[in-house]
């Protein structure tokens, strides 16, 4: 590859692993074609988050945020992806030059709205279990006080 290469465009073979969680990005992809499964490692458990396909954009959040890469990214089939420097991406964000820019943005508001639903449900999630508690708490207190 030459370094002075900014996008490159590169096929990845079926379970190939395109970055792992924790090291430090350098490039931001996005799929022209096939899928991929990105995956988080739990309490030593690896766990499937999401698998995404043709359009879609990963590993901007690692670059964004200038974090380790979050999650480990594996391909599910034959995959080509257009890989996008991390200078080249930080430029395109100052200067609204890359024609990824848009999609990308696109894409994190998704993101965003779907970690709010995320939120809320386990909001309500937790409120009920409180509700739960508390009903218990009341009808062990009763029982001991009758004995």
């Amino acid at each position: 590859m030459d370094k002075t290469t900014t996008i490159i465009t590169k096929t990845y073979q079926a379970g190939e692993t395109i970055f792992n969680e924790g090291e430090l990005g350098k490039h931001v992809y996005l799929i022209i074609s096939g899928s991929v499964e990105i995956y988080k490692t739990v309490n030593g458990n690896r766990q499937l988050l999401n698998t995404i396909g043709s359009g879609d954009i990963f590993g901007e959040m690692g670059l964004l945020t200038n974090e380790p890469r979050y999650a480990t990214v594996v391909t599910a089939e034959e995959t080509r992806l257009i890989m996008v420097k991390d200078k080249t991406f930080h430029h395109a964000l100052i200067n609204d030059k890359l024609p990824i820019i848009k999609p990308l943005t696109k894409q994190l508001v998704q993101r965003f709205k779907e970690a709010e639903n995320q939120n809320q449900l386990h909001l309500k999630r937790i409120e009920h279990l409180e509700n739960e508690l508390s009903y218990a708490r009341e009808k062990l207190l009763a029982y001991e006080l009758t004995k």
